[in-house]
């Protein structure tokens, strides 16, 4: 839906993806076997369950990141895409109301005439 919404093409349940400049080499498994398929420019993709674990790093690495500098690059300005036309503060919570078990009827008539359908 996304895909058919901003008008680029779709790649459903991909389990590899190499990028390559503006170039995207994509495979996905299907029946007796496997697809490679080549993406020229934006896409929307559907990952398969594995494609996306995370991975823990080993000791190792761990050390080793400490002693990377870290470069911090600051955010590019751009235009903003969005604005805030209206903020208002959620209703309040009424009080509960609390029914005997053996009256039904009455909480029959206060679903009726109470309560809100969302």
């Amino acid at each position: 839906m996304i895909a058919e919404l901003v008008g680029l093409p779709y790649v459903a349940m991909a389990t590899k993806l190499d990028l390559d400049g503006d170039t995207a080499t994509i495979e996905r498994d299907i029946q007796g076997g496997s697809e490679v398929l080549e993406v020229n420019g934006g896409f929307v993709l559907s990952a398969a369950k594995g494609m996306a674990e995370q991975r823990i790093p080993n000791m190792r690495g761990i050390m080793a990141a400490r002693s990377k500098p870290l470069n911090v690059i600051p955010p590019s300005g751009g235009e903003s895409h969005t604005s805030v036309v209206n903020y208002e503060l959620p209703p309040a919570k009424a009080e509960c109301k609390y029914i005997d078990a053996e009256n039904a009827g009455e909480l029959i008539a206060l679903l009726h005439s109470e309560a809100k359908v969302i």
